[in-house]
């Protein structure tokens, strides 16, 4: 297959000396896999705009680009381009992916300088393939632009096996003191505006811990919230459950259709995801937040069906880690308002980049330590808590490792659809092996949930009013 006709065009005039090479199937950005895929040599692009026009900045891939930087730099402050400005641009140059070569576009360029110490830059040019050109080449093509440090190094974070529950509180007790003009006390559990624990979600968990609760105890206790309620009896009745007649109560959907485990945790779940409403400054272009919670949360149950009968968890835990699995994108909205336009702004502006590194090279914490921590305070199970913590750490190896790394799976899994925000990542084997999944099945799990994404959304769309 050959190049586009425009980055040919360029690659003639200027006489580059290149080298092209099948694009890596996916792009690795793990914490704990020292991003593989993403090398030293890979250069990113990343179009930006402000109210004097557009421009774009070619960076290393494996740095952060940083908008705080280019703002102090240029007196600009910048913004990423929409998903929709950015495939306009594709669409009238004829490509698939922008490379990063200042000739395609024509757009004013910077280039962060730590780029140009390389033996040679790697850039993607299309869905298939890669372009490697000689540093030396590389200079003349930027001769032009705006040289200059526009960029982060990735922060360290906390590796699987750290003792997260100390380790967390500190970073978060450093993070919030950092905030003291949004009033936020050291201690979380004492910032003004953090949510106390929902009074039924509180009597929920208070019902699971009961060994010899009964289903008319569980229905009863989610009747005497309408709302939750009359969610409970519509999810029971969708179409993805395929159930034969309709269920207009709590009890006959817990006794035929979705069962004690799966409702209680569902109930669970719904009652915490109430208690905050959605940002509306999430980053562009990523699915809506309950969509993404009921999509992972379907296919966390595919994925239990895809392990043997001995190990897998619990499908209700499971169920409710899938829906609670982004609980904190709510909370970065809620305690860090001012800052979380602009950790969304880079998420934008640094798609190839797990944004873990993102929320913690400007925050100085993840919305996954904030969220596990106060699922503690909350009394949450601790198989939901850790899930939760190290759902981005695949090697983790802790106890209730399991459902986090079935998080991981499910989440990488249904990115490749864009049905999450998490990043593109190359699914280990070593997990494969570690959950005893029988990929076909998980495949086949996968497939069922795309073939009912209008049921899943339309459960979504409940959850959104």
């Amino acid at each position: 297959m050959g190049l586009p006709k425009r980055v040919q065009a360029v690659l003639d005039e200027w006489n580059v000396d290149y080298h092209i090479a099948d694009k890596a199937p996916l792009m690795v950005s793990s914490p704990v896999f020292n991003m593989p895929g993403i090398t030293n040599s890979s250069a990113q692009i990343s179009i930006l705009e402000d109210d004097n026009g557009r421009i774009q900045v070619i960076f290393p891939a494996c740095r952060i680009l940083d908008l705080k930087k280019i703002t102090n730099l240029t007196s600009r402050e910048f913004t990423p381009s929409s998903p929709e400005i950015v495939e306009k641009i594709k669409n009238k140059l004829h490509l698939n992916a922008i490379p990063a070569l200042p000739q395609v576009t024509g757009l004013e360029t910077y280039v962060d300088e730590h780029l140009l110490g390389l033996d040679s830059v790697t850039m993607e040019v299309s869905d298939e393939e890669q372009l490697e050109i000689p540093i030396s080449d590389f200079q003349t093509l930027v001769s032009s632009a705006r040289i200059g440090d526009y960029t982060a190094a990735l922060p360290k974070l906390l590796l699987p096996g750290d003792e997260w529950n100390n380790k967390d509180i500190a970073q978060i007790n450093g993070a919030v003191q950092n905030f003291t003009q949004l009033r936020i006390y050291k201690r979380l559990e004492e910032t003004l505006d953090m949510p106390p624990m929902p009074e039924t979600a509180q009597r929920i968990i208070d019902l699971r811990m009961d060994p010899e609760a009964e289903t008319e105890e569980l229905a009863s206790l989610v009747e005497h919230d309408p709302g939750l309620a009359a969610q409970v009896i519509s999810w029971a009745n969708s179409p993805y459950y395929g159930i034969a007649g309709v269920i207009d109560n709590v009890e006959d959907a817990v006794i035929r259709v979705l069962g004690f485990d799966l409702v209680i945790n569902l109930a669970l779940g719904l009652s915490l995801g109430r208690t905050l409403s959605v940002p509306k400054e999430g980053p562009k272009g990523y699915t809506p937040f309950w969509q993404q919670s009921v999509y992972t949360a379907a296919m966390m149950a595919e994925m239990v069906r895809a392990m043997p009968a001995k190990q897998r968890p619990s499908q209700g835990m499971a169920y409710l880690c899938g829906l609670l699995h982004n609980f904190g994108f709510l909370l970065l909205g809620h305690v860090f308002p001012p800052h979380f336009k602009l950790v969304n702004q880079h998420i934008e502006s640094n798609p190839q980049l797990n944004r873990y590194y993102i929320e913690q090279h400007l925050l100085g914490l993840t919305r996954e330590q904030i969220s596990s921590n106060l699922f503690k305070q909350w009394g949450l199970p601790d198989e939901v808590c850790t899930a939760i913590r190290y759902q981005n750490e695949p090697s983790y190896k802790g106890e209730f490792s399991m459902l986090s790394q079935m998080l991981y799976m499910s989440s990488r899994m249904l990115r490749k659809h864009n049905l999450n925000d998490a990043p593109l990542e190359q699914l280990p084997e070593a997990l494969e092996k570690s959950l005893h999944l029988d990929m076909d099945k998980a495949r086949d799990g996968l497939a069922k949930v795309l073939d009912s994404k209008d049921e899943l959304q339309e459960m979504a769309r409940q959850l959104t009013g």
